[in-house]
C-alpha cells in the first residue's frame, strides 16, 4: 500500500512466535526524506525510520523487523505534514495474505537461476536434508533479505555504498535478540549458502533493493541430498553390472577372445 501525508496503516494480527519485516520504499516523485512514525507498543514512545530522498521511486527499501512475541500490531504513518509517500509492504513466512501489486511464486529447488526483482516473493520448504542457496548480482549492490518463521538474514551482495544510516530497523527485545536479525556485508559478487537444511519451514527471500538494482539479481535453490542419493544408486548400479567373474566365465571369456 501507498501512504501519503496524514496516512497510517495498521496490522493487528501478528501471531507469536514469527517474525515480521515492513518494506518501506521512499515512493516520492521529488526528492522529499521520508519520516515514517512506527508504533509497535503502547508503552515505548513512537520511533522514526527515515528514507533517503529519491527521484522517481528510485531508491532501496528499509527493512522494519518486529516479533509477534513482543506484540499484536504494527502501525506506520506519515505526519499530517509530510509530502513523501511511501510504499509499505509486510512480509513474513506467512504474509502477505493479499499479494496484489507483488509476484508470489515458488523458488524451486532445481539449480537455476531465477531473476530476483523488486515486490517478488520467493517462497519454499526446502526438501528434506541439505540443499545450496545461491545469490548472483554481478552488476551493482544488491541489498535482500531471508526470513523464516522466528529469523531472517539481511544480505548486502557485491557490496559498493552498504547499507545506509537506519536501513535496517529492530524493534522490541525479541527483533533485538542475537541471532534474530543478522547481517551479512558481502564482497563479492556471488554468494552460496551449501548448508541450506531442510525442516519443513517456510522460506521467504525478496529483494530489498532500489527496481535498477534488482533487475541485476538473481537466486537460485538446489538440492544437494537428492543429487547425492542418486550419485548412491548409480553406484549400486554399476557395482550390479561390472561385477567379479567367476573362475568358470573367466576361462570361457579369455577363451572366447583368443580364437
Amino acid at each position: 500500500m501507498t501512504l501519503q501525508g496524514g496516512q497510517s496503516a495498521r496490522c493487528a494480527a501478528l501471531t507469536k512466535g514469527e517474525l515480521y519485516v515492513a518494506l518501506l520504499y521512499n515512493s516520492s516523485q521529488n526528492d522529499q526524506i521520508a519520516d515514517v512514525i512506527v508504533v509497535w507498543s503502547n508503552d515505548v514512545p513512537p520511533a522514526h525510520v527515515n528514507l533517503p530522498g529519491t527521484t522517481g521511486n528510485g531508491g532501496p527499501a528499509a527493512l522494519a523487523f518486529v516479533s509477534g512475541s513482543d506484540t499484536d500490531f504494527l502501525t506506520l504513518s506519515l505526519g499530517a505534514a509530510s509530502a513523501a509517500t511511501v510504499d509499505a509492504v509486510l512480509v513474513s513466512a506467512t504474509m502477505p495474505t493479499n499479494t496484489q501489486g507483488l509476484l508470489n511464486v515458488v523458488l524451486p529447488a532445481d539449480g537455476l537461476l531465477h531473476d530476483l526483482p523488486k515486490h517478488t516473493r520467493y517462497h519454499a520448504v526446502p526438501p528434506t536434508g541439505w540443499s545450496q542457496l545461491t545469490l548472483v548480482d554481478k552488476t551493482s549492490q544488491l541489498v535482500s533479505f531471508q526470513i523464516r518463521k522466528a529469523c531472517a538474514i539481511v544480505r548486502v551482495l557485491n557490496k559498493a555504498t552498504g547499507l545506509f544510516e537506519g536501513q535496517v530497523q529492530k524493534f522490541g527485545p525479541t527483533a533485538n535478540a542475537d541471532g534474530t536479525v543478522d547481517i551479512q556485508e558481502i564482497a563479492y559478487q556471488t554468494f552460496v549458502d551449501p548448508a541450506v537444511k531442510g525442516d519443513d519451514q517456510t522460506w521467504v527471500w525478496m529483494s530489498a533493493d532500489s527496481l535498477d538494482n534488482s533487475l541485476n539479481g538473481q537466486i537460485g535453490l538446489q538440492g544437494l541430498s537428492a543429487i547425492s542419493a542418486l550419485f548412491v544408486k548409480s553406484k549400486v548400479a554399476v557395482e550390479n553390472i561390472v561385477r567379479p567373474l567367476s573362475p568358470k566365465r573367466l576361462k570361457s571369456f579369455f577363451k572366447k577372445h583368443t580364437e
